[in-house]
């Protein structure tokens, strides 16, 4: 396939921001949402663009985000991309068709590495009448993050979603068992990506599981799409997420570029 490369082909370009109208476009073309933990990748990767209706984004050394206009050269646009800004591997969703098809006719490995949820089904959970599920406050942040040590990346994150209102704390009996977050992940708000940490001694007891099934039910009420996803290693996650009623799908895939 490098052999056939048009010289035509405009090269890409190390570009300071992202060119939003085809980003509109990728996004469009999705026949589900984005995941968050891709978008934060995003937000902090390389921006490499064609002329010609092509853009990738690169995070160190792994491509976490590419579309060509064209679908039908993308192995090309992806062969060239390659040639000027090397990488190692990639990850994309399952159902990021443009990707996924380029990735497979240049024959790069692919590995499923998370469960993404799109899709959920009505159920009805136990809760005791002293669980409660409510925005946090600024006195609860430090008692979020001695909470979620192992799902918030540090303090400041716990509070840029507080400021966000995107933070919410479980208790239980007064005591708190938990935090939840719902990040809104389009511009409209409608779709937002969701979230749980359990403390850990209050962990299998199916807290986890309510946070998830309150923040879903209100999201739901309010005509917005809850969705969320985990690491295929994470099965407590996995578990908790389909016990609130969600079904996966969909994968997170590794690719991996041959030598």
């Amino acid at each position: 396939l490098q052999q056939t490369l048009p010289s035509h082909m405009p090269a890409f370009a190390r570009h300071a921001d992202i060119p939003m109208s085809l980003r509109d476009l990728y996004l469009a073309s999705l026949p589900e949402p984005q995941e968050w933990f891709l978008e934060e990748l995003v937000k902090s990767g390389e921006v490499w663009a064609s002329s010609s209706g092509a853009y990738a984004i690169i995070h160190k050394d792994r491509l976490v985000e590419f579309y060509a206009e064209n679908t039908a050269d993308a192995p090309l646009y992806l062969s060239k991309l390659i040639k000027q800004r090397p990488f190692k591997s990639g990850l994309c969703k399952s159902f990021d068709h443009v990707i996924m098809n380029a990735a497979k006719t240049l024959c790069w490995a692919m590995v499923e590495t998370g469960f993404l949820f799109r899709k959920r089904v009505p159920v009805t959970l136990y809760k005791p009448d002293t669980f409660r599920l409510q925005l946090a406050q600024s006195a609860d942040l430090a008692e979020a993050w001695a909470t979620g040590r192992d799902f918030y990346d540090g303090k400041d994150e716990v509070a840029q979603l507080h400021d966000a209102g995107s933070l919410w704390i479980a208790s239980n009996d007064g005591k708190t068992v938990g935090s939840g977050v719902a990040i809104p992940l389009d511009r409209s708000g409608d779709v937002v990506d969701i979230g749980m940490v359990t403390r850990p001694d209050q962990r299998n007891k199916g807290f986890a599981s309510l946070v998830i099934d309150e923040l879903a039910n209100q999201l739901e009420r309010e005509g917005k799409r809850p969705i969320c996803g985990c690491a295929e290693t994470n099965l407590a996650s996995k578990a908790a997420l389909e016990n609130a009623g969600f079904v996966s799908e969909h994968r997170l895939v590794q690719l991996t570029v041959p030598d």
